[in-house]
């Protein structure tokens, strides 16, 4: 006999969690108000309002931070193959490599890149995996005007703006490591 599988939860519900904590709360001002003078609790009142602020700032700061993750997975040109054997490191290092520069110099537009025709290189051991964040809101942008049904990958809608950054990178280390090498000898 199968068992059913039980779902994991991997984020909290924040209605459900919201719920909770106002039936289970008392209100602190009803047991100061037993406890303590009228003139302490005159003294409290003007801090309940800017927590309250406080927080709701705090939340829109989040949804402005907010963040997506796109898995990432890029592989070297064709053209690129007989400098990444020739090198002397392994391929998928020097891709790597690659991939962690462009990261750091990319950033998201809103504008579709189509992605390019140029061919890939045939090893598929190369390919190099990752995740990145993107900004939520730029990548909704996208999404709402490339992908209106929600069909395709997150990363087909950001692949032509990252992969031709990491190609780049690919061919500036590929550069440097000849130019390395010519020094040694």
């Amino acid at each position: 006999m199968v068992r059913k599988r039980i779902p994991l939860v991997t984020r909290p519900d924040q209605a459900y969690s919201f719920s909770l904590s106002q039936q289970n709360r008392t209100d602190p001002a009803q047991t100061r108000d037993r406890d303590e003078p009228a003139s302490a609790a005159e003294a409290r009142a003007p801090a309940q309002p800017s927590a309250s602020i406080a927080s709701e700032d705090q939340a829109s700061r989040d949804d402005s931070k907010a963040s997506i993750q796109v898995d990432v997975r890029v592989n070297a040109l064709k053209r690129q193959e007989q400098g990444l054997v020739a090198c002397g490191i392994a391929p998928r290092q020097v891709i790597r490599a690659a991939l962690r520069k462009a990261v750091k110099k990319w950033g998201l537009s809103a504008t579709y890149a189509i992605p390019s025709s140029d061919r890939r290189a045939s090893q598929a051991s190369w390919t190099v995996r990752t995740s990145v964040a993107v900004p939520a809101a730029i990548f909704d942008r996208l999404l709402a005007d490339q992908d209106p049904l929600g069909v395709d990958s997150r990363w087909s809608l950001v692949r032509g703006q990252l992969e031709p950054l990491v190609w780049a990178e690919i061919d500036a280390l590929l550069a440097s490591l000849s130019d390395d090498s010519d020094d040694v000898r």
